[in-house]
């Protein structure tokens, strides 16, 4: 298994990483795209706060040449900033994107629906 976030490889079945501290998720998780934010500070904020609710969150990047790579590069083939999805356990859609409004107001876009 490797470590979704500090890229480590880990050994046995754990429920943390042990480099990292990064909380690993089942395999039978579904997640949900539930919005993007054009700032990594903006995007990491959201995460910690959301985790701090009880609710997992995961950001991927989806900035320049690298698609998913999870590098903060702004795309030099288009105007706009860089873009950090976000996405949560589909049964934590509603809760997170109502915390996310509330404390991010403008700095996020939702998905549409």
């Amino acid at each position: 298994m490797i470590c979704p976030k500090c890229k480590s490889e880990l050994e046995g079945n754990p429920t943390h990483c042990h480099i990292c501290g990064f909380e690993l998720f089942t395999k039978d998780v579904e997640w949900v795209m539930i919005g993007a934010i054009e700032n990594r500070m903006w995007a990491d904020s959201a995460v910690e706060m959301l985790k701090s609710k009880g609710i997992q969150a995961v950001v991927i990047s989806k900035s320049g040449f690298f698609g998913n790579a999870g590098l903060p590069l702004n795309p030099i083939y288009e105007p706009k900033g860089a873009s950090f999805e976000i996405s949560v356990p589909i049964e934590s859609v509603s809760e997170a994107e109502e915390l996310l409004e509330i404390t991010l107001g403008d700095n996020w876009q939702q998905r549409e629906k």
